[in-house]
């Protein structure tokens, strides 16, 4: 059956209707609806459409919609297009701006919606032949490898960018409204994770600069959005903020810390010990026979304790900033009582100059604090051989033990 369509002028008013053939014969300017449909972990439904479909047919979509019909209120056609293709219905639509789109194929105004979806979908066959649920991050990397909908790249591409947070080893993350959201990847990080919606409301008020206040959510935990983005150049009065923000950190209670969640310095000891013993028997066969002694030597070193509270990954992904100024530090789920110079590994090894010199003016590090800060820089290629071998990615551990070898 030959559907009527609606057809519109430039200013988007109704001028009559001609059969759907028609339209996509003359390239007519009509509406359409799209809704991007996401499960309460954040993951989008992303599908294909079958090769029989009269505009792009065998690409790939992340929204589900379709053209409204002759008469037919937009509401109603997003509604009827989602239970169609998709087979959800009865579902709270958060209405998205409006938009327009055009190239040779298709032309029209779209109304654009997204919803919260924990059900089971179930495809239309005549429309559908594949789907499945990917992380937003997965989404924005497939847009350059996939054959999408230009459309709906067009129309919703930069939305779905916006969710797009980096997401690390430990935890997946993503962004509804002002939170970000996070949850587990493995089972084993889960307490560390929880851990940080008591360890950070009490540590926040003794720190000089912004950091997540997160609770607990039925996934993990959520924060609401810190401003910025991570780092990549300062000056000595952002290593002056940094010094000073680690020196408070580093100054903090331990034992306070521990009783609110933080990971005490027996069971960082123990956790460390075990991975500087995979480090002995798995990488140091992997290099040179004459660098044997010092490598045993630096994972001797590292391995002694301290007793701090320290944030265990400080670098510029964690640290954001905005207009030239620090608005936070993120990603506390390492958190531990640990090695103080673990922290200033980065700001006083790897930070542009200026912002070194303002760490080292605020903090004022020991020598002992200073050469334990190299020891941390030289291990920190280690770290990533162990998860190229875990992971089988022959790639990392080449480049990781070529970093190893010009440190050591």
């Amino acid at each position: 059956m030959d559907e009527l369509v609606a057809i519109l002028d430039e200013h988007n008013q109704v001028t009559g209707s001609v059969p759907r053939s028609v339209m996509r014969r003359d390239n007519l300017r009509h509406s359409a609806t799209g809704v991007v449909v996401r499960n309460p972990a954040g993951d989008i439904y992303v599908h294909r459409r079958t090769s029989t479909k009269d505009v792009y047919p065998g690409r790939y979509d992340f929204a589900a919609g379709g053209v409204v019909a002759a008469g037919e209120d937009p509401f109603h056609a997003v509604v009827r297009e989602l239970e169609e293709e998709l087979g959800i219905a009865g579902v709270e639509l958060t209405r998205l701006p409006e938009g327009d789109y055009a190239d040779e194929n298709t032309q029209y105004h779209a109304y654009l919606y997204t919803c919260v979806w924990d059900g089971p979908v179930r495809h239309q066959p005549e429309e559908v032949e594949w789907g499945a649920w990917m992380s937003p991050a997965d989404l924005v990397a497939k847009f350059d490898e996939w054959s999408f909908m230009p459309d709906s790249v067009g129309l919703l591409g930069d939305w779905v960018r916006s969710l797009a947070i980096d997401e690390g080893w430990d935890s997946r993350a993503w962004i509804e409204g002002p939170w970000i959201h996070r949850a587990p990847r493995r089972p084993e990080v889960r307490p560390r994770l929880l851990a940080e919606a008591t360890l950070l409301p009490w540590l926040a008020p003794q720190l000089p600069l912004p950091i997540p206040v997160p609770e607990r959510t039925a996934d993990g935990v959520r924060h609401l959005r810190l401003p910025g983005q991570p780092f990549t150049d300062g000056d000595e009065e952002t290593g002056r903020a940094l010094g000073g923000f680690l020196k408070a950190l580093h100054a903090v209670d331990s034992a306070e810390a521990v009783r609110y969640g933080a990971l005490d310095a027996a069971t960082a000891t123990a956790e460390k010990t075990a991975t500087l013993a995979e480090f002995r028997t798995q990488i140091v066969p992997l290099l040179p026979a004459e660098l044997h002694g010092k490598a045993l030597d630096l994972l001797d070193r590292v391995a002694l304790v301290r007793t701090s509270l320290i944030h265990c990954d400080f670098g510029p992904d964690h640290i954001l900033m905005q207009d030239g100024r620090i608005t936070g530090i993120i990603d506390w789920t390492d958190a531990v009582i640990g090695d103080p110079a673990l922290d200033l590994c980065w700001p006083l090894n790897g930070a542009p100059e200026p912002v070194a010199a303002g760490v080292r003016e605020v903090y004022r590090p020991s020598p002992d604090l200073i050469k334990r800060s190299k020891d941390w820089a030289r291990l920190s290629p280690w770290y990533g051989v162990h998860r190229g071998l875990l992971l089988d990615l022959p790639g990392d551990v080449e480049s990781g033990l070529a970093q190893i070898i010009t440190a050591l």
